[in-house]
C-alpha cells in the first residue's frame, strides 16, 4: 500500500482536485484536518469519500499535522510500506507524486524533492530557499539544493524517528532534515516543477514570523555544534595569552580535540539521547579532517605572515574554509548529479 500524506489547514478547493487525481492513480490517502475550523467540514466532508480523515479541533501546525498523520499510517496502515508527504495547495503535480513513488520503489529510503527554478518564483520563496540552504550545509556539511519542499517521500521504517523528532511547525520539516544529516540517513533528490497558484498566495506560511522559527530551530539543534566552536575559541584565546610560543602544529588539534569531545557529549546526552542511529563516527572523522585541514592552512599562514597571532590565524582560515566548504559542497553536488 502507497499513502499520500497531506496536512491542510483553512484549504480550498485545491485540495479537492488533489485527492481525485492521486486517488485516481491508486495511492491511500490521509488527509489531516490540522484544526481548520467548522467553515471548512464542506471541503473535507467532499474529500472523506476517498482520503482518510485525521481531525482535531485546535490548530497545532504542519509539523504537528505531519506527525499526526504518521502516527495514523503506523497504528492503522500496518499495509503501508511507503508515504508521501504533500502539500494541499495544488502546488505539487500528481505524475510528480508518482515519481516520487517509483523512485522509493528504487530502493531508495527518503526521497526529497528539489523543485526547478524556472519561470516566475515568489521572493520570499526564492529567498528563503537560497538562505536556508547555506545555513543548512554549513551546520551538517551536506549540500541540499532545496530543503523547504514539502513533497517528500519515506520508507515505512524511517516513521518512529520520524515522529520523535521536535517541534510542530514549519520548522519541522527543515529538523527533520538535520536529524537525517547527524543519522547518516541517504537521501535521493529528486528535480520536479512546482506551480505556484496566485503567486503562492494560499499558502500560510508567514514569511518573517516562520522564518525566523525555522532558524532559531535549527540553530537550537546545531547548539552543540556552536558550543563546541565557542569552547576551542576561548582555549585558543587562553593558550594564546598564557603560552604564545606553543607551536599551532599542536595547539589547534587541541582545541579541535576539545571541541569534539564537548560536541559529542553534548548531542549524545541531550540532542539525539533517544536516537540509536546517531553517527558519532561521522562527527569524529569529520572533525579531525577539518582540523587537520586547519592546522595545515595555519602553518601556511605563519609561513606567509610569522607575525599574526594563531588566534588570528585560526580565524582567518575558519572562515575561509567555511566559505570554502559550501561551494565545494554545492561543486560534488552538482557534479555527482550531472545529467
Amino acid at each position: 500500500m502507497d499513502v499520500v500524506l497531506i496536512p491542510a489547514y483553512e484549504p480550498d478547493a485545491q485540495l479537492i482536485r488533489v485527492v481525485d487525481e492521486l486517488f485516481d492513480r491508486g495511492f491511500k490517502i490521509v488527509v489531516v484536518n490540522d484544526g481548520s475550523g467548522d467553515q471548512y467540514d464542506s471541503i473535507f466532508a467532499a474529500v472523506s469519500q476517498k482520503a482518510d480523515i485525521v481531525a482535531y479541533d485546535k490548530n497545532r501546525g504542519k509539523g504537528a499535522a505531519l506527525k499526526a498523520g504518521m502516527v495514523y499510517i503506523r497504528d492503522e496502515l500496518p499495509a503501508c510500506n511507503y508515504f508521501i508527504t504533500c502539500d494541499a495547495d495544488g502546488q505539487h503535480l500528481p505524475c510528480d507524486v508518482d515519481r516520487v513513488r517509483k523512485s522509493l520503489y528504487a530502493g531508495n529510503d527518503f526521497v526529497l524533492t528539489v523543485r526547478q527554478r524556472k519561470g516566475k518564483i515568489p521572493l520570499r520563496s526564492r529567498f528563503g530557499n537560497d538562505l536556508s540552504r547555506v545555513v543548512y550545509t554549513l551546520l551538517t556539511d551536506r549540500y541540499l539544493p532545496d530543503n523547504q519542499s514539502g513533497l517528500r517521500g519515506f520508507t515505512r521504517k524511517n516513521l518512529d524517528w520520524l515522529i520523535s523528532v521536535p517541534k510542530n511547525n514549519y520548522d519541522y520539516e527543515m529538523n527533520v532534515l538535520y536529524y537525517a544529516a547527524k543519522m547518516g540517513v541517504k537521501i535521493k533528490t529528486l528535480p520536479i516543477d512546482v506551480i505556484y497558484i496566485q503567486d503562492n498566495a494560499s499558502s500560510h506560511f508567514r514569511p518573517v514570523a516562520d522564518t525566523v522559527r525555522i532558524y532559531k530551530s535549527l540553530f537550537s539543534l546545531a547548539r552543540g555544534t556552536l558550543f563546541s566552536i565557542v569552547i576551542a575559541e576561548i582555549f585558543l584565546l587562553v593558550m594564546e595569552l598564557f603560552y604564545s610560543d606553543l607551536c599551532m602544529v599542536m595547539l589547534i588539534p587541541a582545541a579541535g580535540a576539545l571541541a569534539l569531545g564537548v560536541r559529542l557529549a553534548f548531542d549524545r546526552f541531550f540532542l539525539f539521547r533517544s536516537f540509536s542511529g546517531y553517527h558519532f563516527w561521522q562527527t569524529i572523522r569529520n572533525t579531525v579532517v577539518h582540523y587537520a585541514v586547519y592546522t595545515a592552512l595555519c602553518l601556511l599562514l605563519d609561513c606567509l605572515l610569522p607575525a599574526v597571532p594563531v588566534f588570528v590565524s585560526f580565524n582567518i582560515v575558519y572562515l575561509v574554509c567555511k566559505i570554502a566548504r559550501f561551494f565545494l559542497y554545492l561543486l560534488l553536488y552538482k557534479v555527482t548529479h550531472k545529467k
